[in-house]
């Protein structure tokens, strides 16, 4: 099994050669795709009520649950137009990871769309997948209140906010960026495992890639319920460590005025450490310009909660988020915008 992960790694390293090298056939301009179309609601919730149902438990690392959700994720970025990593054939990558629970097997779900031009350098989009499982494997019962009224012998942590939102909006992109690809630069979708015990699938990843050939990471995490009622704006964490954010407001300005100047707000909860907790972060430490947009308060009631189900989830919401992500993020698809390197030494 050591084996396999090494050749995984490998095989993670090889893909920006591999795409930067390989000769991309001539095309036609990509169709105007219908982005209301593309990215509606009822296909964000479809992605969601599957993920967050009570046949995947919770989806804790490791688990045959997990697992599940791993090859139904990567079939849908399939559907959605992207390409296993080449030279693998497959959307999974392995990786372990130990706990005092024991050795866990799991899976990064990647898929590509590979780009033209600028076909080595790569814009990824992340979200994990995982969330705390049961009440037999939340290990922040220990020190975290249930907020809300679960029903009466719910045992299912089932994640819907946390994050099958995200990952909803990053089949909803690759489905956007498939369509009106292909782009000058090589786009990436990852879907993480193991962010709930410890970052431990984006610190895997990142070890397995070169870097250096990532122009920026959007991660997305909780972004199916609003801050409040009155405030749907996402924030991005840790903004001020690169130009990203100011990019993506400009280009979202640009693009569709209705969003407004400034729809990616700066993070209000700097207490909470939220740069630091998604998997942005082991990118970030290594230069990249990588960030998490999020719509929800690290407060939400829902947080970690069992109430935390699809009848909970504003789908509207979900789309409406998607869609500015992937208007904002034309240029770095396009080639046109490179964000500043996020100085390491500020992360030390």
């Amino acid at each position: 099994m050591k084996l396999s992960l090494v050749r995984s790694g490998l095989l993670l390293v090889w893909l920006m050669a591999c795409l930067a090298g390989a000769a991309q056939p001539a095309t036609t301009p990509a169709p105007q795709a219908d982005m209301a179309a593309i990215m509606h609601p009822d296909s964000c919730r479809f992605i969601v009520e599957t993920l967050a149902a009570d046949s995947f438990m919770g989806r804790y690392a490791g688990s045959p649950q997990a697992t599940r959700a791993a090859m139904f994720i990567a079939k849908e970025l399939e559907k959605a137009g992207c390409k296993p990593v080449p030279r693998t054939d497959s959307f999974l990558i392995p990786f372990r990871f130990m706990t005092p629970k024991g050795n866990h097997q799991c899976y990064n779900v990647v898929g590509v769309i590979p780009g033209k031009a600028k076909a080595g350098e790569l814009v990824l989009f992340s979200a994990h997948y995982d969330h705390v499982g049961t009440l037999s494997t939340n290990d922040y019962r220990s020190f975290m209140r249930e907020k809300g009224k679960p029903e009466k012998g719910d045992t299912i942590y089932n994640g819907a906010n946390d994050n099958a939102s995200g990952i909803s909006a990053l089949i909803a992109l690759a489905r956007y960026f498939a369509k009106t690809g292909p782009h000058e630069r090589t786009l990436v979708f990852i879907a993480f495992s193991a962010e709930e015990e410890g970052l431990h699938g984006s610190k895997a990843l990142s070890l397995r890639m070169d870097l250096e050939s990532v122009v920026a990471m959007i991660n997305m995490d909780m972004v199916g319920v609003p801050m409040s009622a009155t405030n749907r704006n996402p924030i991005i964490t840790g903004g001020s460590l690169s130009d990203l954010q100011k990019i993506l407001n400009d280009r979202l300005y640009e693009a569709a005025p209705e969003y407004g100047k400034y729809f990616f707000r700066k993070d209000n909860f700097p207490a909470e450490g939220l740069f630091t907790r998604s998997d942005n972060y082991p990118f970030a430490v290594k230069g990249v310009p990588a960030h998490t947009i999020m719509a929800s308060s690290p407060r939400n009631r829902y947080y970690h909660s069992l109430n935390d189900e699809p009848g909970t989830i504003d789908y509207h919401l979900i789309a409406h988020i998607a869609r500015a992500i992937a208007l904002a993020s034309r240029g770095l698809a396009d080639g046109s915008d490179t964000p500043s390197r996020i100085n390491k030494n500020l992360l030390r």
